[in-house]
């Protein structure tokens, strides 16, 4: 999805710490449109508030300011529909799928399993009683907020990961070379860059900044 929307001219960034009770946003700025994407969030769910913004820029451009639940909710089908083709969720025979069912098809789609979940619903393959129980029994399992098990690696710019060798393989920058360009911190321009510059620790060597801070089980 990323990598769709920059081969179409969209730039893209990521939210950085201070703004992660974001989702996402868009906006455009002299005819060039603009994302910015949560990376704190699992794979799945980026994907659709990836898509779900590119609904924004078609829907509710300069001529159309979005605001309110109609512009969310116009947006969330698109996204929704952009995502989960009518035709190909039809092929995949999920009248009144059962919630395993629904748990095992959304990797097929690389969508949450709340989003599959509302798009057969909206399709008319759960009926109100099948959809209202699906949320629940999900919401049990913990889909609500989240993937448990999401195997999906989050999605990253590659135009910015090129832009960024060829400064250094061209031009010999250095990552503090590029912040010290745009007056930030080379650790707050990683913010901005899904963590794609390579920054300086001890011995001189360079890596680049995790999306997301390493998790390990700490037992009592």
């Amino acid at each position: 999805m990323v990598h769709l929307l920059e081969a179409n001219g969209v730039r893209l960034f990521s939210l950085p710490p201070d703004c992660l009770d974001i989702d996402a946003f868009s906006t455009i700025n002299s005819t060039t449109s603009f994302i910015f994407l949560n990376t704190r969030k699992t794979g799945e769910r980026g994907r659709f508030d990836a898509a779900h913004e590119l609904g924004h820029l078609l829907l509710h451009c300069e001529h159309r300011i979005p605001h309110g639940r109609d512009s969310e909710s116009e947006a969330n089908d698109f996204a929704s529909a952009f995502l989960m083709p009518r035709a190909g969720i039809i092929a995949q025979r999920l009248h009144n799928a059962s919630t395993d069912r629904i748990l095992s098809a959304k990797r097929k789609w690389g969508v949450s399993a709340m989003a599959l979940t509302y798009r057969l619903h909206k399709l008319g393959l759960l009926s109100e009683w099948r959809y209202n129980q699906t949320v629940k029994e999900l919401s049990r399992r913990g889909y609500r907020r989240g993937e448990p098990d999401s195997s999906m690696v989050r999605e990253s710019s590659q135009l910015l990961a090129k832009v960024f060798e060829a400064l250094r393989h061209s031009l010999k920058m250095t990552s503090g070379d590029i912040a010290a360009k745009l007056n930030i911190y080379p650790e707050e321009l990683n913010d901005y860059v899904f963590g794609l510059v390579p920054i300086r620790i001890d011995g001189g060597r360079e890596h680049s900044a995790p999306l997301r801070p390493e998790l390990r089980l700490v037992h009592g």
